[in-house]
């Protein structure tokens, strides 16, 4: 079931390399700038609920650190790839079209 596409950001409002929070469709979600590609994930790690906005981007390895404790998570896939965390998050997808980023959340 397709999801309820939102309007985020525009594009020059996320510095590359940083995340910031947005609530999207009543979803908390953190999204990121790498490089240019934006990636949604969910904004809490599912270890201790930190917000993974504030976290630590690994460009080469598309992936986020989490600022509490340093668990990291696939940008692509939320997959938990370190401990603490063992369980996964969400992700989100993203399409840029011009200069407007857009999430699709469930509806």
């Amino acid at each position: 079931m397709a999801g309820e596409r939102h309007e985020v950001c525009k594009t020059d409002a996320l510095p590359e390399g940083k995340g910031e929070s947005f609530v999207v469709g009543g979803v908390r979600l953190a999204l990121f700038n790498v490089a240019g590609d934006f990636y949604a994930i969910e904004d809490r790690c599912s270890h201790a609920d930190a917000p993974m906005a504030d976290g630590y981007v690994h460009k080469r390895e598309l992936c986020v650190a989490c600022p509490w404790h340093g668990a990291e998570f696939d940008l692509r896939t939320g997959k938990a790839l370190t401990p603490p965390a063992c369980e996964d998050i969400k992700v989100y997808p993203v399409v840029v079209e011009g200069d407007t980023v857009w999430v699709e959340v469930d509806g």
